[in-house]
């Protein structure tokens, strides 16, 4: 009997599928999560385009950031990978990112001078393959919520036109009970 239903239980059991988030659709976010990917999977080859791609977009790391375009050419070469680099440096001042880590429950409040007149964004993305529960706000100087959004795949976006040059507050927070890693990016 045994062996009538072990070949029809074999039938119905296939290859489990692995299924991956959707990468951002914000070029330096992108970049940021390829680049943590390629690292990860020990691509040097890849690691070493991320690195390039970050100082074709013309980013540079929030203050007190590692500058990842700078440590990803190193380990990329240390690993072997050859390239020229980029051919263009890009603006001298290009976006800013940040990755950063929230313990479950954790929040982190940045502050952030914005442009009267000129347009203001940021993007904020969980890190590939993890699920977290993370949220992301943005404050006026007078303590008002410009934008309150959950992150969820790809990415979460709040873009405004300030009135005047000041102050904004960038909050994340973690609601969920494990570490998270997301990536900002202030433009």
């Amino acid at each position: 009997m045994i062996r009538l239903f072990l070949p029809l239980l074999m039938l119905g059991v296939g290859p489990v599928a692995v299924v991956e988030e959707p990468m951002p659709t914000d070029a330096l976010m992108r970049t940021l999560a390829e680049g943590d990917l390629a690292q990860a999977r020990g691509d040097q080859a890849a690691l070493a385009a991320a690195a390039d791609t970050l100082k074709l977009l013309g980013a540079r790391p929030a203050e007190g950031q590692d500058d990842l375009s700078s440590l990803w050419s190193q380990q990329a070469q240390a690993g072997g990978a050859v390239h020229a680099g980029p051919v263009y440096r890009g603006r001298a001042l290009g976006p800013a990112y940040r990755r950063g880590s929230l313990a479950a429950g954790g929040r982190v409040t940045l502050r952030q001078l914005f442009l009267a007149g000129q347009r203001a964004q940021i993007s904020v993305a969980r890190a590939t393959g993890i699920a977290a529960s993370l949220s992301v706000r943005v404050r006026n100087a007078d303590g008002g919520t410009l934008c309150a959004k959950p992150v969820a795949a790809p990415q979460a976006d709040c873009a405004w036109l300030p009135l005047f040059t000041e102050r904004y507050a960038i909050e994340i927070e973690n609601g969920g009970s494990a570490p998270a890693t997301f990536y900002l990016v202030i433009r």
